[in-house]
This record gives structure tokens, C-alpha cells and sequence, in this order.
């Protein structure tokens, strides 16, 4: 059985929810429980708008809209800025500096991020900074200005730093010490979301602690 979703805030017009790991957000397969499946259950098959997405293997925030207004606002606030986005990751190595880093990549044929040069490649940009150190891996907040792809775990692996519990972009350093650790799933965790409610133009915030196994070496 898959691992249940929590609703972290509700109103008349969006919810607010932590999705675990391993569960997907839609999935095609009708046999397979996913995130929307159990809103609209939930909803008892209102209205649910899917504003943005987590890989099955991440954890963390997401909100969706139960009316059309609020999601044409929120998908408007997403590709402006407004709608705000940050995320835990813990990578292998010992970072020490902020930086911001600009790519190109695509989606390919494997079902994986694909980081190059061409007409079909699209600009991603990431930025990342060190929180702490702690057995050779580094406790980093990361912010996206775009919305690629698999891509801050396809970016930080391209620039040497894949992150614990990634079976799909880890190299076979982070995957040992990922099974020494017992890492199962992805260590990215989309921890923080800023949006403005479209009725209101309250300013809504949320955050949310890591539950994969790899923050815990880390005080959070």
C-alpha cells in the first residue's frame, strides 16, 4: 500500500498537501493509487486543479485548486515568480559556496533528463547553497528558476553532486554510502511554498520537515 498523503491547510478554493515518496502525483496506470486520486476522493469528485508536480521518489509541498479561478491565479503565479517553491536536498561532497548554475536539457527517450546542447533543449536554472556538512555529503537549500524535468537532480548530479537515495542520477559513490545508509528514495524535499490567495491577496506560507532518512545525520 502506498504511503498516504497529509493536508496541511484547506479553504474554499486550494489545498495544501505533504506528499510522501513513492507516491506519484497522476499516474496513468488505473490500477495505481497517486495524489489526485486521493483529492478527489477526498473532494468526492469536486473540482481539483494540478498546478505543479513532484517526481514519485520526492517529498514535500504541493498545492492544488479546487475552483477555476484559483487555478488559472496560481498557475500565473508560477510562471511569474510569485507562486514560491525551495527545497532540502542532501548531495555527496563538501560544498562550501552558494552558486547559481544555467543549463540546457530535455526530456529523452529513456524517461531521463538529458543535459546538452541543441534546438530541442530547453534553459534550466538552479541555484544552491550549503547549509552544513556531515559525512562527506552537504545539507543544501535549493531553489529553481525554471520547472524542468528531473531537474535539480539530473543539475546537481551534472555539476558532481548527486544526491542520496537517487537510483536514476546517483553515481556509485552516493549509491554505496545511500545503501550503507539504508537511503531508499530521493533526499530532495520540496520543504517550502509561498503563494497569494486569489480571493484574499493574503500572502499564504508553508513549511515542512524532511522525512527521508538522509536528513537525519542533519539538526533540522
Amino acid at each position: 500500500m502506498k504511503p498516504d498523503i497529509k493536508i496541511i491547510f484547506e479553504d474554499a478554493h486550494s489545498i495544501v498537501i505533504y506528499k510522501p515518496a513513492g507516491l506519484s502525483v497522476q499516474t496513468a496506470r488505473a490500477s495505481e493509487e497517486d495524489v489526485c486520486s486521493k483529492l478527489k476522493n477526498h473532494l468526492k469528485g469536486g473540482y481539483l486543479g494540478v498546478i505543479h508536480r513532484l517526481d514519485q521518489p520526492v517529498e514535500g509541498l504541493l498545492v492544488f485548486a479546487k475552483d477555476k479561478k484559483t487555478a488559472a491565479s496560481l498557475t500565473e503565479q508560477l510562471q511569474n515568480g510569485g507562486l514560491k517553491k525551495s527545497y532540502k536536498a542532501v548531495a555527496l561532497g563538501e560544498i562550501k559556496e552558494a552558486r547559481s548554475d544555467v543549463c540546457h536539457m530535455r526530456k529523452n527517450a529513456n524517461n531521463e533528463c538529458e543535459i546538452g546542447e541543441g534546438e530541442d533543449f530547453k534553459r534550466a536554472e538552479l541555484k544552491y547553497e550549503p547549509v552544513t556538512t556531515a559525512r562527506g555529503t552537504t545539507l543544501l537549500n535549493v531553489e529553481i528558476g525554471t520547472g524542468r524535468f528531473h531537474q535539480i537532480r539530473a543539475q546537481l548530479s551534472h555539476l558532481g553532486f548527486p544526491l542520496l537515495g537517487d537510483l536514476k542520477y546517483g553515481s556509485e559513490e552516493s549509491k554505496k554510502l545511500s545503501s550503507e545508509m539504508g537511503i531508499k528514495t530521493v533526499a530532495l524535499c520540496a520543504d517550502r511554498l509561498e503563494f497569494t490567495d486569489p480571493y484574499t491577496s493574503e500572502k499564504r506560507s508553508f513549511k515542512t520537515l524532511p522525512q527521508n532518512k538522509a536528513f537525519e545525520i542533519y539538526d533540522l
